[in-house]
């Protein structure tokens, strides 16, 4: 549509057209009015948004939050472990999973472990799980629950080792355990990968002093019941800030699961699970629900 002026010029003759050119003008001038309210209104309304947003009255949308880099808070007291249920593909692409099994020198000590990394045509996460273990077990015990396989096939690399004295590692270790870790993850390559640190029973007398001056080294700690929670006070406790998911079993007759869950809630961002139905490993009683929680830890962990 030609603006007014430029109707004008070209059609200048006849009343009749004239009055026409100047309705288009008092349009024209009404569309640029009725257009500068509008953006003023939507300026105004976007100053009042800033300003509300800033002072903490509205919180800032979670779309925006991700384009600036930053992420909601997660309260891990709080927070639902039980909400994505594990993908179908797992019944398939777990099958594909081949567990290798291997052996590092640690602290001068041959340490056999297993391991699964992702299948051909599983996207890799780039999370990596470290599994213990507890007296009565080893390394065998997750690739028999197919623990190995479900976390393989959800993209995670996952290590399961025998601890000194356990299973294929036949030696034991004397000397101080939080040390024999950090070559542990130093010889597995985890060092960098900040891996989950799954720690049952026994373990405990492994993971927990490691905690105290490592916990830096993984992202996530699941103990399972385990021992040794009293090696730390609570005043050290509360000073480890690693997601953690303390799970113990609704039948667990040892003592454990209430005495390390005494020791372990001070842990600021920890959030407790009973496993109904299961006993003292109660990873083995209810291995879907652990690793229902496992898929959840490790995606809130992303």
């Amino acid at each position: 549509m030609l603006k007014w002026p430029e109707y004008l010029i070209l059609r200048p003759w006849g009343k009749l057209y004239i009055g026409q050119c100047h309705c288009l003008k008092r349009n024209c001038d009404l569309f640029i009015m009725r257009t500068t309210f509008k953006l003023f209104v939507v300026c105004g309304l976007a100053c009042l948004w800033i300003v509300l947003t800033l002072t903490g009255v509205v919180e800032y949308p979670e779309i925006f939050k991700e384009m600036a880099g930053q992420t909601k808070e997660i309260n891990w007291k709080t927070v639902d472990l039980y909400n994505k249920p594990l993908p179908e593909t797992i019944k398939s692409s777990k099958g594909n999973v081949a567990v290798a099994t291997k052996t590092i020198i640690v602290e001068n000590i041959k340490v056999f472990y297993r391991e699964a990394i992702p299948p051909e045509g599983v996207s890799v996460s780039g999370q990596s799980v470290l599994l213990l273990h507890g007296r009565a077990f080893s390394s065998e015990t997750w690739e028999k629950l197919e623990t190995l396989n479900v976390l393989a096939a959800l993209g995670h690399r996952v290590v399961a080792v025998d601890l000194p004295g356990y299973g294929n590692t036949k030696e034991k270790f004397i000397g101080n355990r939080a040390d024999f870790m950090v070559s542990l993850f130093d010889a597995l390559s985890l060092k960098d990968a900040h891996p989950v640190l799954v720690s049952p029973s026994m373990s405990g007398e492994y993971s927990v002093v490691f905690l105290k001056d490592h916990s830096n080294m993984i992202s996530g700690y699941v103990p399972v019941a385990p021992v040794a929670t009293n090696s730390l006070s609570h005043s050290e406790l509360q000073k480890v800030v690693v997601p953690t998911l303390i799970v113990y079993g609704s039948e667990d007759n040892t003592g454990l699961a209430e005495a390390s869950l005494q020791n372990l809630q001070v842990l600021p961002n920890s959030r407790e699970i009973k496993i109904e139905g299961a006993g003292h490993p109660a990873y083995l009683n209810q291995p879907a629900v652990f690793h229902k929680l496992l898929h959840n830890f490790l995606q809130l962990l992303k």
